[in-house]
């Protein structure tokens, strides 16, 4: 459904939202034309708009299927150009909606596999965001990103990567992918070889509130990737509470990966009840249908959020987002202009 006017002029934000997951359909065709690829026809949902993929009824199940299905569409991304296209092509919808800043989680894995070097997906990606930030205003910055599922070696590389090749744009480091693969502690040697400012990691999704708990403890994040788990304990919701955490909630992604199974089991209003600095994000938006646009019409529409109380979680934000603070004052400035109308 198309967001009205006023919701559509709110100032959105995409604290979560990974680059190859965003790569719609249509792109994919493209990319694999030109670069003389068959595009699997049975990873099409049945809309033409969106991905599709088989698994059983577990949220671990559904997101190894996730998994497997997201890297058979991003597969056909080959060049440079490539990741050049799909961020230009991600950051003008998103901006088409509002969305004024976005945090692009990259993997140094993907890029790889794509046959660019780090250096060389950075630029790439950095082309395609100046030409969608002179048309539209749209700012980003970047999260490096270790795979879980690749295992803990693998993360080392990519945290050591990412520290000797400094990139003004790459701000944090963060964990995605398997949440039930090896442990937390496993991966704080790649955090502390990345030596970034900030962190992330992704916990209590497809996981139990525990992993939250231990991505609290070891990895010292304040920001967490999902999350939504943690409200099925108490302690662990008031630990949270305790150190102001910052839920990135994608609540798409939570149903389409089977996690709840109505927007009425979600904790989305809960979180924001209880005082936790809810943000949003899209996630693989072309995986869960979806876009940053849709999540805020999805919290209005199906949890009663108010356009004062979306404001309130895009500066939430602004406010927990991993850019210098001169930025952050001028997002914030660009939030308090959509109050002033």
């Amino acid at each position: 459904m198309p967001l009205n006017d006023r919701l559509l002029a709110l100032p959105k934000v995409d604290l979560h939202v990974h680059l190859e997951g965003t790569i719609t359909p249509a792109m994919a065709q493209k990319l694999a034309a030109r670069n003389g690829l068959a595009h699997a026809p049975e990873l099409l949902a049945a809309d033409g708009e969106s991905f599709r993929w088989e698994a059983d009824d577990t949220a671990a199940g559904a997101l190894v299927g996730f998994l497997k299905a997201y890297d058979a569409a991003t597969g056909v991304m080959k060049t440079a150009q490539d990741y050049s296209d799909i961020t230009y092509d991600y950051l003008k919808r998103a901006a088409a909606e509002g969305c004024i800043y976005a945090e692009l989680t990259i993997s140094a894995d993907h890029g790889q596999q794509v046959g660019l070097t780090y250096p060389q997906m950075l630029d790439a990606i950095t082309k395609g965001f100046d030409k969608a930030k002179a048309e539209s205003g749209i700012e980003i910055r970047m999260i490096s990103t270790a795979v879980r599922h690749y295992g803990p070696a693998e993360a080392l590389k990519v945290g050591r990567i990412t520290h000797d090749n400094p990139h003004p744009l790459v701000t944090a480091f963060g964990l995605a992918g398997d949440e039930n693969a090896y442990t937390m502690a496993d991966f704080e040697p790649a955090y502390a070889a990345a030596a970034l400012p900030y962190r992330t990691a992704h916990a209590g999704e497809a996981s139990g509130p525990s992993t939250v708990r231990s991505a609290r403890e070891v990895l010292k994040v304040r920001r967490f990737g999902h999350m939504v788990r943690a409200i099925e304990d108490a302690d662990v919701m008031a630990e949270q509470k305790a150190i102001n955490a910052v839920p990135e909630v994608c609540v798409s992604s939570n149903m389409a990966l089977g996690v709840y199974k109505t927007y009425a089991e979600h904790p989305l209003r809960k979180f924001f009840d209880a005082g936790l600095k809810v943000t949003l994000g899209s996630d693989d938006p072309t995986f869960f249908g979806t876009s940053i646009g849709r999540e805020y019409q999805i919290a209005q529409e199906h949890f009663g959020f108010t356009d004062a109380e979306l404001l309130q979680v895009s500066r939430n934000a602004i406010e927990e987002a991993f850019v210098d603070e001169a930025t952050r004052a001028k997002l914030l400035r660009r939030i308090d202009a959509y109050t002033a109308d």
